[in-house]
């Protein structure tokens, strides 16, 4: 199981399952989700430049899950998982006190 050790506006500093560091960098992130819409959605590259204007997606949640999670569009994705109940509030009103990053919620696309 991944383990938090920083939560900043810029990225995710953690400790992976074999117990290395990891980052995860919200710029990239969004820059992945972007590219992954242009590519599924065959966007011009003026539609592009005008997601990138206003496109804060880095992640999607699920609390529906079991485990619940938190996952980001990193190479490749990078999920958090919450087996006890009460860790992922912690989590998540961490994330979301970021005002700039958004996720898509419950598998929403």
């Amino acid at each position: 199981m991944k383990i938090i050790k920083r939560v900043t506006n810029e990225g995710i500093s953690y400790i992976d399952d074999s117990g290395s560091q990891g980052y995860v960098d919200f710029k990239q992130c969004n820059e992945n989700w972007i590219q992954y819409r242009k590519r599924s959605e065959n966007l011009s590259e003026e539609r592009v430049i005008e997601l990138r204007k206003r496109s804060k997606c880095v992640g999607q949640r699920d609390i529906c899950a079991r485990p619940r999670f938190i996952g980001f569009f990193t190479k490749p994705f990078t999920r958090f998982e919450f087996i006890e109940c009460d860790e992922y509030p912690d989590a998540e009103k961490a994330f979301c006190k970021l005002q700039m990053i958004s996720f898509l919620l419950d598998g929403q696309h």
